[in-house]
């Protein structure tokens, strides 16, 4: 390696682990809920890094999408749930394999934050503690 290129290799190792601790503090996957001919139901799920003893949930958005829409098209069914673990995660999971896609998470991530900081704006959350899609069928309509 070229003793001009060893400084910008040198910052760009640096940058990666430098950011490499701030992105593990929070876990993200996506779950499938349910797959039909015409539709797919998500899950995309959230838990902070290292748990925390005021927060025993994982954090979902639930997202719908027909077949055939375009790939920016989807339903949003719910946009911050608390989902008790195991119990309501682990029933709500089904091994079907399916595309799925990652859609902009800012405004869940904030929420869930939010959650986190101000225990006053905890109530405003549902939380699930049977299958997610039938706590979605319990909320009022957005």
């Amino acid at each position: 390696m070229s003793k001009l290129l060893r400084p910008f290799v040198s910052l760009a190792v640096f940058g990666v682990l430098a950011v490499t601790p701030v992105l593990a503090q929070e876990q993200q996957e996506s779950i499938v809920l349910s797959v039909s001919p015409k539709m797919v139901r998500w899950a995309d799920v959230y838990k902070v890094r290292p748990e925390r003893a005021d927060d025993p949930y994982y954090h979902v958005r639930v997202i719908e999408r027909q077949k055939g829409w375009k790939v920016w098209q989807f339903n949003e069914l719910a946009f911050h749930m608390a989902v008790t673990p195991p119990k309501a995660l682990q029933a709500s999971r089904i091994d079907k394999k399916v595309k799925i896609y990652s859609y902009k998470d800012v405004e869940i991530r904030s929420a869930y934050h939010r959650w986190l900081d101000e225990p006053a704006t905890r109530s405003e959350v549902p939380v699930c503690d049977v299958d997610i899609l039938s706590c979605i069928k319990k909320l009022p309509p957005q």
